[in-house]
């Protein structure tokens, strides 16, 4: 009787220890996933799922049970966690299998300040028959109010067994103020000088907030840094980290530019040359682009037959008018047949 007894105390307190740990991973903010690096988004975090398969919702993907999943029923699906409060993230770890055993690829988005914004490239791991625990995917570090992922399961439905989160130590951000000032074909930056800066980082792309092209900088150049070959016209984007203690920092501000060519000002008229417009007694007018020479040559065969003397008619060169096959082609004026004439320089 007394076994008996005992065994159901026992028992009773298997139970009991039990019970504890269950309140304690209610009660705390994050755990851990057996194999995986990271944390578990906090168990109060809202899940949006684009579609549901079965039983398998988006629930599953944060309760610590590898054996349990999402999935989107259908090859292609949208997973979004959005945290309780602001979290420090520098990577995501997922865990996955999939039949057959194939790529699968993964886009992160990272929501801050109620926006969306792709925080790492598109990216493969390969997933096999069985729950396969993949490489860390590595984002841009800094504070986020929830993660998105958009996976593509290639040849099998989109899904996830298991999400962990990469949480940094919360630190004071430091303040780069990043200016950015197009030029022709290339663009000018310079931010603050960080302290213990061993050199800087510059990422740069076409779109805000996808970075495709990487350059450093020596910790000198934050004053005046110049990326060139860049092609004018195309908007740019910028973000700067430094580097200290061989560790990289968050990333500044975003600045974008837009390299322009020089601008090409149009010529100043030389002023040596005119159009004149002959207008005949008939009414007739006739026009000629001439050079002022030719002008003032007009002009003073003009006055000298108003005058009582000179020939009765003046030959005028019709140059680029020369239509047909001639050497050149002249238009004689009669002295007597001119009512006025107006000469417009330019």
């Amino acid at each position: 009787m007394s076994r008996k007894i005992l065994k159901t105390c026992l028992l009773g307190f298997i139970l009991f220890l039990l019970s504890l740990n269950v309140a304690f991973a209610d009660e705390g903010e994050y755990l851990t996933v057996e194999g995986m690096q990271g944390v578990s988004p906090h168990k109060d975090t809202v899940i949006t799922v684009s579609g549901t398969y079965s039983s398998n919702y988006g629930k599953n993907s944060i309760d610590g049970n590898l054996n349990t999943l999402w999935n989107a029923g259908t090859y292609k699906g949208t997973i979004q966690y959005v945290f309780p409060e602001p979290i420090n993230l520098s990577f995501i770890q997922i865990a996955a299998y999939s039949n057959p055993k194939s790529n699968n690829y993964y886009t992160i988005y990272g929501l801050k300040d109620g926006k969306w914004t792709a925080v790492s490239s598109k990216v493969s791991r390969y997933v096999n028959l069985s729950v396969t625990v993949t490489d860390p995917i590595e984002i841009t570090p800094g504070e986020y109010d929830g993660i998105k992922v958009e996976v593509d399961g290639s040849a099998s439905w989109a899904h996830v067994n298991e999400l962990t989160l990469g949480i940094t130590e919360s630190t004071n951000p430091i303040q780069f103020n990043l200016q950015a000032t197009g030029g022709n074909t290339q663009v000018g930056l310079k931010w603050d000088e960080i302290a213990s800066a061993e050199s800087y980082t510059i990422r740069y792309g076409t779109e805000s907030g996808k970075y495709t092209e990487t350059v450093t900088a020596t910790k000198d150049e934050y004053g005046n840094f110049v990326i060139p070959g860049l092609t004018n016209g195309t908007t740019y984007y910028f973000v700067v980290s430094a580097i200290i203690d061989s560790v990289e920092s968050e990333f500044s501000n975003e600045a974008s530019a837009t390299p322009q060519g020089p601008v090409i000002e149009p010529e100043e008229p030389s002023g040596n040359r005119a159009i004149l417009v002959v207008t005949m007694t008939t009414g007739l007018e006739k026009e000629y682009d001439l050079s002022m020479q030719e002008v003032n040559s007009f002009i003073d065969w003009y006055e000298t037959k108003q005058a009582g003397s000179g020939k009765a008619s003046y030959a005028i060169d019709k140059h680029d008018n020369n239509k047909g096959p001639f050497k050149s082609r002249k238009d004689y004026i009669l002295f007597d047949r001119v009512l006025t004439f107006e000469v417009s320089e330019y």
